[in-house]
């Protein structure tokens, strides 16, 4: 066949097959989202023996067969329909803190947004009267209008974390190294060198301490350190390295999440509990008796039941009362706000990226936090 009979062949189309292509598309995904939702998978972990004395983190970690309702509000593949095109409101009190290309950005429970500078990381004070804040080479603390109160210069500044619930303390990473800062920018210092990029956690306690961090190490260790004294107070080896630590609200409990298990340690570092499940992101409920886990990248289990399901979720924040959570899903660009707690319910909301991002990049969830109050952050 000759060359021009080849090229007039391959650019030839039927009568109208632009637009059969779309209607195909069409009826695909609509059968797609209305297919029926697949009974929710138990989850069988592998638990540690447990003495009475640990009943509360059993509760939360061991899964539990999903109910019948909980399956009616599953089966969102390309985004949930019916989606809000912009935020206009949160389904509860608080603000959520997002960071990412378009800088970090505010919401507000009526919707309304502002920005808060060029920072690609962020976090609240505990009672979310500051951010911290980080880009570069800079650390700073900001209030909700953006305003500077301090900042300093280090090297590659990541993941600030305020201390709770004085916030007289802020933990943040500069390279492979974890140092610690004094809430108001002051006695910045050296605390652990060989750490790996993982956000550290401070151990929740009284107003004036005692200021335990726990970190994780470039050789896959968890240590839990005294921020004033350096004092190491125990470390736990792992065979993968966690990709999130975390306290509980009554700091009893450490939560650690690896790629293939999730584990929980008591505060002197006994180990409490295994889950054999693939986690991608967790969190604690504000009570720290509920654990978020986004599994596989494709659903949102909360103590075993399983609350949402999408691919591409990417992660999961609750919301100050505890009743709802704020799912992640950038694949669909949008934010799924779930009920935890009472009659299931969803709501969506769409063009996140556009939302907070000129670029149209999707941001990164950093907190759903309290409305503003208390006297020291």
């Amino acid at each position: 066949m000759r060359t021009g009979a080849r090229h007039k062949l391959r650019e030839f189309r039927a009568p109208d097959e632009v637009g059969a292509e779309g209607r195909a598309w069409t009826v695909v995904r609509t059968a797609y989202l209305d297919r029926e939702p697949a009974p929710a998978r138990r989850l069988r972990p592998r638990l540690a023996a447990l003495t009475p004395a640990l009943a509360v983190i059993a509760a939360v970690l061991v899964l539990s067969p999903a109910g019948a309702r909980v399956g009616q509000i599953i089966t969102h593949a390309l985004g949930v329909r019916h989606a809000a095109p912009a935020l206009s409101s949160l389904p509860s009190e608080g603000r959520v803190l997002v960071s990412g290309p378009g800088g970090t950005w505010m919401a507000a429970a009526d919707g309304s947004t502002r920005r808060l500078g060029a920072w690609s990381q962020a976090s609240w004070s505990p009672h979310g009267l500051y951010v911290a804040v980080a880009a570069g080479n800079r650390l700073a603390a900001v209030d909700p209008r953006g305003d500077i109160q301090w900042a300093i210069t280090r090297p590659r500044v990541s993941d600030p974390r305020w201390y709770s619930p004085s916030g007289y303390r802020v933990a943040y990473l500069s390279g492979a190294t974890l140092r610690v800062i004094a809430g108001d920018g002051t006695g910045d210092r050296l605390l652990a060198t060989h750490v790996a990029y993982v956000a550290p956690a401070w151990r929740t306690g009284a107003a004036l301490g005692p200021y335990e961090l726990a970190y994780v190490t470039n050789r896959h260790q968890v240590v839990v350190r005294d921020a004033d004294t350096a004092r190491v107070l125990w470390t736990a080896s792992l065979r993968t390295r966690p990709l999130q630590v975390m306290w509980s609200g009554d700091g009893r409990r450490l939560v650690v999440v690896t790629a293939h298990q999730v584990r929980t340690f008591a505060a002197d570092g006994a180990l409490v509990a295994t889950l054999h499940v693939a986690a991608s992101d967790a969190a604690l409920s504000p009570d720290g008796r509920s654990l978020a886990l986004v599994l596989n990248r494709d659903q949102v289990v909360v103590d075993g039941r399983r609350l949402f399901a999408g691919a591409g979720v990417r992660a999961v924040s609750w919301s100050p009362d505890g009743r709802w959570l704020l799912v992640d899903w950038p694949a669909a660009d949008q934010w799924v706000f779930v009920r935890a707690a009472g009659a299931p319910r969803v709501a969506a909301v769409s063009r996140i990226a556009q939302q907070f991002s000129a670029r149209g990049a999707f941001p990164q969830l950093e907190g759903w936090c309290c409305a503003a109050r208390g006297p020291a952050g």
